[in-house]
């Protein structure tokens, strides 16, 4: 099982334009565990586009927020149209910035860069550029996965 091991590093510019870097530790908590993703329609989809003439369409890439408070992976609706993700269904979803709403859920192909490709990606379609995310795992993803979270490190580690 591949295994994608990071140690947080957090730099911020000071008054003066100095580089201040955060303790490992302290980045991790503030931002949480964040890895590079890329959304891709299936293989499938993309050679049905191809062959009606449809121009080839362009990954995503961007952060992944990894929450285990989530029960359900969720996708940035801008970012999955950007991809050309299809539309498979819609679901309800609540959480603290959406309440009991109906969105569209997406289906795709999702690399976690380091590790190998996720086919069965399926994840509910809400606003998340503001957070600078393109991606959140929910625990829907996370069932399939190993993830070690050292705190104290400023560290984690994710087997998929």
């Amino acid at each position: 099982m591949p295994t994608l091991s990071i140690r947080v590093q957090s730099e911020r510019k000071d008054q003066h334009g100095n580089a201040v870097f955060a303790n490992p530790s302290t980045a991790l908590r503030v931002g949480g565990p964040r890895v590079y993703v890329t959304l891709s329609p299936f293989e499938d989809q993309i050679k049905s586009l191809e062959k009606i003439g449809e121009i080839p369409i362009t990954p995503v890439t961007g952060t992944a927020l990894i929450d285990t408070g989530a029960s359900a992976t969720c996708i940035d609706r801008s970012a999955a149209a950007k991809a050309g993700l299809a539309i498979v269904d819609s679901g309800r979803i609540s959480s603290a910035t959406h309440a009991n709403e109906v969105v569209p859920i997406f289906a795709g192909r999702l690399e976690i860069h380091g590790l190998s490709p996720v086919n069965t990606f399926r994840a509910y379609g809400v606003n998340l550029e503001t957070q600078k995310l393109i991606a959140l795992f929910g625990r829907d993803l996370l069932a399939r996965c190993v993830l070690v979270y050292n705190g104290t490190d400023g560290s984690f580690s994710l087997s998929l």
